[in-house]
């Protein structure tokens, strides 16, 4: 592989790949939420997660996107803010599949 793309390219090619598959999962958290106790407990399960990794120096940017996701999942169960934290959900989704696409696309187009 080393004979196909550079080393810094790897790594970009990681964090888009990374970006598609969670824009993927946060879509399909947002059209799991109409439920409101799956909302809520799906929620509490992603957020516990999330500050798991937040913990990790490592994974910490993935731990603060899964604490926000975790959030945004169980808000959406309640009534006033559910409308709000349902938008947030869909537009961070798209967000980051089309970031992920994007730097996927730079990374391919680039190469020499």
């Amino acid at each position: 592989m080393s004979d196909l793309m550079k080393r810094e390219n790897r790594g970009k090619v990681v964090l888009g790949v990374g970006g598609v598959l969670g824009g993927i999962g946060v879509l399909t958290l947002a059209s799991l939420a109409h439920a409101p106790l799956v909302a809520l407990g799906l929620g509490a399960v992603i957020l516990y997660g999330g500050w798991r990794l937040f913990q990790k120096p490592n994974s910490f940017l993935m731990g603060v996107v899964g604490m926000a996701a975790g959030i945004l999942t169980a808000a959406s169960a309640v009534p006033l803010v559910g409308g709000l934290a349902q938008l947030l959900l869909n537009l961070s989704g798209i967000a980051l599949l089309g970031g992920g696409i994007w730097t996927i696309f730079r990374v391919i187009r680039n190469r020499k």
